[in-house]
């Protein structure tokens, strides 16, 4: 099965909120069921891509063709070493009383599932409570996406199931 990685042309539009989601402090399990979760801007067009960085190998990023380059994951180096051992459990995704949760240096980002829309949040620092970046996206294309990239690496997820909603 061929793999398709991207090029520079894909990350030079970058998306950003015109103004930033301000929550009191990291506690989001506190904090995120408090949110308007009809302003987050919707990105149906959401894809998962991948580019190929050289010295730190494949690194994964969320995409739309009409926004640009969305959120990323800049210190997951070599990511399809990892994606050989992926399983439907391991998409990063979480609830609004327990979301997916990870941060860097410089970093950090937020996922979770609420109804029908999976919600992305990236900020600039671990621990943040300002983050410059959020959306959210159809649950179905999100799980849709990390599959189908799942599947490139690891062709035994065909015969899992998706994970029922957080």
């Amino acid at each position: 099965m061929g793999r398709t990685f991207d090029d520079d042309a894909d990350v030079t539009k970058l998306f950003r909120n015109q103004q930033p989601l301000r929550l009191p402090d990291c506690q989001y399990s506190e904090h995120l069921r408090a949110l308007d979760f009809a302003s987050f801007p919707l990105v149906p067009d959401f894809t998962i891509k991948l580019k190929d960085t050289g010295t730190f190998g494949l690194q994964l990023y969320f995409h739309s063709d009409r926004l640009g380059h969305l959120a990323s994951f800049p210190w997951w180096d070599r990511v399809d070493q990892d994606l050989q051992r992926y399983t439907l459990r391991d998409i990063p995704a979480g609830a609004v009383q327990a979301p997916y949760d990870d941060l860097e240096q410089g970093w950090q980002i937020v996922i979770f599932e609420r109804g029908e829309h999976t919600y992305v949040l990236q900020g600039e620092e671990p621990c943040c409570a300002d983050f410059f970046i959020w959306f959210r996206v159809p649950r179905a294309r999100y799980l849709e996406e990390w599959i189908r990239l799942i599947r490139q690496f690891n062709p035994e997820i065909e015969t899992m199931r998706a994970p029922s909603p957080g």
